[in-house]
C-alpha cells in the first residue's frame, strides 16, 4: 500500500515540483508551489466547472423540487422523483465530495514531501530529470515555506471562508423538513465559520507550502466561481 501511494501520488507530485523549482528563478520552492497548484486547479478546470455548475442548477430547481414535496407525501417516492428530476436536468448532487477527495491525495502528498524534505535523497528523483541547484526556502524573501507561518496560515482561513461564502450561496437551502432540515442548515452554518478556523488551525501545525496551496486553491477556486455564475447568468441559465 506504502509502495502504491508513493508511486501515484507522493513521488509524481515531488519530482514535478523539483522541476519547477530547477526552471524557477533562484529556485524559490513557494512559487513552485503555487505553480503546483495552479497546474492541479487548471487539470481539475473541468470537474470544478461542473461542480459549480450541478449546485447552480440545483438551487434553480428548488421551486421543482418544493412542489414534489408538497405533492407526495411518500418519502421514498419524494426522493425517486427528486433524483429523476436530477438526471433529466443532468445534475450530479456528489460532484463536490468527489472534487475534494481527488484534491486530499495531492494535500497529503505535499505535506509529506516537506516533512520528509526536499532533495534529501528519501524518494529518489526520476531519471529523466535534472535537479535543482538551488533550493530556495524563502518565498518572495519572506516566508519560510518549510516552517509554519501564523501569516499564511490565516490567510488561507479567510479564503477559505469567503469560498464557502459563495459555495454556501449556490448550495442553496437543504432539503428534508423539520428537525432534519434545521439540523442541516445550522451545520451549513457551522462548516461556513468553523471550516476556515480548522484550517488555520491545521495550516499553522504544518509547513507553510500547504498554507500556500491551501490559499492558491481557494483564489483559483473563488475566480472560477465568480467566472462560471457570470456566464451562466449571461446565458439566461440563473437569475
Amino acid at each position: 500500500m506504502h509502495t502504491l501511494w508513493t508511486a501515484i501520488f507522493y513521488r509524481p507530485l515531488y519530482n514535478v515540483l523539483l522541476f519547477f523549482i530547477s526552471i524557477i528563478p533562484h529556485g524559490d520552492v513557494g512559487v513552485a508551489v503555487i505553480v503546483l497548484t495552479l497546474l492541479v486547479k487548471f487539470i481539475l478546470f473541468p470537474l470544478t466547472q461542473k461542480s459549480i455548475y450541478s449546485q447552480l442548477e440545483m438551487k434553480a430547481l428548488e421551486p421543482e423540487i418544493a412542489k414534489i414535496k408538497e405533492t407526495v407525501t411518500d418519502k421514498a417516492e419524494q426522493s425517486k422523483r427528486t433524483y429523476a428530476l436530477y438526471k433529466e436536468k443532468k445534475v450530479n448532487p456528489f460532484s463536490s465530495c468527489l472534487l475534494v477527495l481527488i484534491q486530499l491525495p495531492v494535500i497529503i502528498a505535499l505535506y509529506w514531501v516537506f516533512l520528509k524534505g526536499l532533495g534529501t535523497g528519501t524518494v529518489p528523483a526520476y531519471s529523466f530529470l535534472h535537479a535543482p541547484a538551488v533550493f530556495n526556502m524563502k518565498f518572495l524573501g519572506f516566508f519560510d515555506i518549510a516552517k509554519s507561518s501564523i501569516v499564511l496560515a490565516v490567510v488561507a482561513g479567510i479564503t477559505q471562508y469567503i469560498q464557502g461564502y459563495l459555495a454556501k450561496g449556490r448550495q442553496g437551502k437543504p432539503s428534508g423538513s423539520g428537525m432534519s432540515n434545521q439540523f442541516a442548515e445550522t451545520m451549513q452554518t457551522q462548516m461556513l465559520y468553523v471550516l476556515p478556523v480548522m484550517i488555520v488551525i491545521i495550516a499553522y501545525r504544518v509547513s507553510a507550502a500547504v498554507a500556500l496551496y491551501w490559499i492558491t486553491s481557494n483564489i483559483f477556486t473563488i475566480g472560477q466561481e465568480l467566472y462560471t455564475r457570470s456566464k451562466m447568468k449571461k446565458a439566461g441559465l440563473i437569475a
